[in-house]
């Protein structure tokens, strides 16, 4: 027997010779195929261990894109949708459509979209729900704020902004693919409505569909070029994943200049990422302080101080 598991151990073929001359090669064959059946099964089961050990040691960031991160979300995968992803406490700017002041994709800009003419048909009872639904999401009541959000809809089925908010709502349930749905609507009912590209890019960025990602930001950008932070945050990410850097910085660098309010600071963390990916740890030590200083309390900082001095002290050396 210890016989034939060392033949069946042969790796030329020259050592697979004695198949043929073996006196019962026929069942020799045999048992050197359930041989090798099991030896691989052997495999695959450690092979599968080294994979589950490698994954728990990874950082959270690792995704399937050429870089990986640092260990903290550059987005959270349930965002306080009524507030700033990281920030968690401030609320967008007033908004020149006052329907707009719930969403976190609102834009400022200065030539305002053709749904902004649509809102003004809104019937006064849609317009009441909506205001509730608003009111509701910032008082972090979800399932009554997707209620009157449906109502507002069902009442005037072209209220863009309605759908919009009320796919954030469902965003911030989790439920990724009614929020799809929802942003969907807006989009078919106001084509030139950037806030419905920006929550169907932000849908996308939660399912890691980076090309459909970048698509739907840049459509966005298309409509509304000016302050729209979410837009090049959202294409940044994607380039970044897609492992174009230099569109990645520059997305990065327009969303950041256009933060005024600090509405997303994650994209200091992206722009930190970048400079990683490309290897300029000073550029990347300086984003990660800006960080900090906009969002010292947010659940990454503990995190992010700790990259910052693994690099700080890689640059003193």
């Amino acid at each position: 027997m210890a016989t034939l598991i060392n033949m069946c151990k042969a790796r030329t073929p020259r050592d697979l010779a004695w198949i043929v001359i073996y006196p019962s090669y026929k069942r020799a064959l045999n048992f050197c195929t359930a041989i090798a059946a099991n030896l691989l099964r052997k495999e695959l089961l450690i092979s599968s261990l080294a994979l589950v050990a490698i994954a728990q040691v990874l950082p959270a960031q690792q995704d399937g894109s050429a870089t990986s991160g640092p260990g903290w979300p550059l987005h959270n995968s349930a965002p306080a949708h009524a507030t700033a992803d990281a920030m968690g406490s401030s609320r967008p700017p007033p908004i020149m459509d006052n329907d707009e002041s719930c969403l976190i994709w609102a834009v400022n800009d200065p030539h305002p979209s053709t749904v902004n003419a649509d809102t003004l048909q809104v019937p006064e009872k849609a317009r009441g729900e909506f205001r509730k639904g608003c009111g509701d999401l910032r008082s972090k009541k979800l399932s009554t704020a997707e209620s009157h959000l449906r109502k507002a809809v069902q009442e005037y089925p072209k209220y863009a902004a309605a759908w919009v908010l009320l796919g954030q709502v469902l965003e911030s349930g989790n439920r990724i693919e009614e929020a799809r749905g929802a942003c969907s609507r807006a989009s078919a009912v106001g084509s030139g409505y950037a806030p419905a590209y920006l929550c169907l890019a932000d849908v996308a960025v939660q399912i890691r569909d980076w090309k459909e990602a970048l698509d739907l930001a840049d459509r966005a950008l298309a409509i509304a070029s000016v302050q729209n932070v979410y837009g090049n945050y959202y294409s940044g990410m994607a380039h970044f994943h897609l492992s174009h850097l230099p569109a990645a910085e520059h997305n990065a660098q327009e969303a950041i200049d256009a933060d005024h309010s600090h509405r997303v600071p994650q994209a200091h963390l992206l722009l930190a990422q970048i400079y990683g990916a490309k290897h300029d740890p000073r550029n990347e030590a300086a984003q990660l302080r800006a960080y900090l200083k906009i969002a010292p309390d947010s659940p990454y900082s503990a995190g992010v101080r700790k990259s910052l001095a693994d690099l700080e002290s890689q640059i003193e050396k």
